[in-house]
């Protein structure tokens, strides 16, 4: 294919002002828009696209368009194919620079990085449950407005159009997992570069470089293939703050927050132990905060300073009325991480776009079906079965176990502790390849959890499966 046009193309509608910037796949122009009046960038694919390619790319910027209503994503106005083959993609010019321009700079402090963090990982929950991967989240990805608002860039549309072949991920801020080739994006893949760019505010640069500082890209990836993750080394940032970013990092997916949304609850916890008060996430249909800090954000006294909220508990009640009550609030505890894999449709027929650029069912990094609409209305996962818990001799912890009644490879379950007789949707989820678990057992009568089947696409079940257990009397 062709390489970039010496000359910025000449589009209807806009005026050349100035060249922005290149890369190995695109290049940024400042244009004038003329109708309505405003300056925007304009990034044009450095590789000219055959006809498959370009009505893939138009499909793409469409789908995208969709989430520029989010104010942490870069809005995208208009896209299409130039007369000699390029794609082109017009967005909103945010003249205030890029995060990694603040990064050289200077280090943010750590309440900055809390309400940045919460803001884009907004912005990265509502692209997941539409079936976008970033594929390359970093500071130079994240720009800033005119209005000094960030915003995160490049939602995968140069993955998976420009260059479908590559991953994406620039290796400073990739996980292993990537690295390694075993998989081409996904969304805990996402989540880490989140966690990383977060972490390079603190320290100036990638997690890796810190401390380690290697002087070649194939020793710094052998640094986060192999070696543990240094420690951000400052006075000012809480053990507990760098916990939920080391969490994040965690070289085994598996083992860091099971969605963007989580993750930001996990940093909304922290900022409000810490500095009194928490960003609100941004996403449609969710609450701006979990109840455990909307309860405490409620009660304050009379200097006007937030304070904990007294917890009462009520009586126990019957262990069925108990199972009834947490079924029809279960909706609630897993929307968090049902949500981002369903369809927005709520019909039988409901149908999955498979993002281009990921791995496929089959295995392979870049098989022919990636851009294949594929029907998922048949792939229901089911419901665990035979759940059942029992209580340890000296009543301090409870194994649940529970079938699975359409075992499959790759299966594994996610389980939260339901908190009281019902559904909190601030409960904390763990991901097990197991049938069984132990946990704490609750204070009451009874200690109850739910569980879902997740499959190696990471669909989960439509209903988790619920059960509680009694305490011996």
């Amino acid at each position: 294919m062709a390489n970039a046009p010496s000359r910025p193309p000449k589009l209807p509608g806009y005026d050349f002002v100035q060249t922005l910037g290149s890369g190995a796949t695109a290049t940024v122009y400042l244009y004038h828009q003329r109708m309505p009046a405003r300056p925007v960038a304009v990034k044009v694919s450095a590789k000219t696209l055959d006809p498959q390619a370009a009505a893939l790319f138009n499909r793409e910027a469409n789908f995208m368009a969709k989430l520029s209503s989010h104010p942490y994503i870069l809005p995208v106005y208009d896209a299409g194919v130039t007369s000699d083959g390029h794609g082109f993609i017009v967005v909103e010019y945010a003249p205030g620079g890029t995060y990694n321009s603040m990064m050289k700079a200077q280090s943010l402090t750590c309440e900055q990085v809390l309400d940045l963090g919460i803001k884009l990982a907004s912005a990265l929950f509502t692209a997941h449950r539409s079936n976008i991967i970033h594929h390359d989240i970093k500071p130079s990805n994240i720009l800033i407005t005119s209005q000094g608002l960030p915003v995160l860039a490049d939602f995968g549309i140069s993955t998976d159009v420009y260059d479908r072949t590559e991953t994406g991920f620039s290796p400073p801020w990739a996980p292993p997992e990537v690295l390694q080739h075993l998989t081409n994006g996904s969304e805990a893949a996402d989540i880490y570069s989140l966690a990383a760019t977060l972490y390079a505010l603190l320290v100036g640069c990638s997690p890796y470089q810190h401390e380690y500082r290697p002087r070649s890209q194939s020793e710094l990836i052998s640094l986060i293939i192999n070696q543990p993750l240094p420690r951000i080394n400052r006075a000012d940032v809480p053990a507990e703050v760098e916990n939920v970013l080391r969490r994040g990092l965690n070289k085994d997916p598996d083992q860091r927050y099971y969605s963007a949304l989580e993750f930001a609850r996990a940093m909304q916890r922290v900022q409000f132990a810490y500095y009194g008060h928490a960003t609100p996430v941004t996403v449609e249909g969710m609450p701006p905060y979990p109840k455990d800090i909307e309860r405490r954000r409620r009660v304050t006294d009379q200097t006007g300073q937030m304070t904990a909220a007294p917890r009462h508990w009520g009586k126990p009640v019957a262990i069925a009325a108990s199972i009834v009550a947490a079924l029809t609030a279960v909706g609630l505890v897993f929307a968090f991480v049902v949500w981002p894999r369903m369809d927005n449709a709520a019909s039988s027929d409901a149908r999955q776009l498979a993002t281009p650029g990921t791995s496929d069912n089959d295995g392979d990094r870049n098989g022919q079906d990636d851009d294949v609409i594929t029907d998922t209305a048949n792939a229901q996962v089911p419901s665990p079965e035979n759940v059942t818990g029992s209580y340890a001799q000296d009543g301090s912890s409870v194994t649940f176990t529970w079938t699975n009644p359409d075992p499959q490879d790759g299966d594994t379950y996610a389980w939260a502790i339901m908190q009281g007789s019902t559904a909190d949707q601030s409960a904390a989820t763990t991901t097990t390849k197991d049938t069984q678990v132990t946990v704490n057992a609750q204070d009451g009568s009874q200690t109850c959890i739910q569980v879902s089947i997740v499959r190696e696409s990471r669909q989960m079940s439509a209903n988790p499966a619920i059960a509680c257990a009694a305490k011996p009397q």
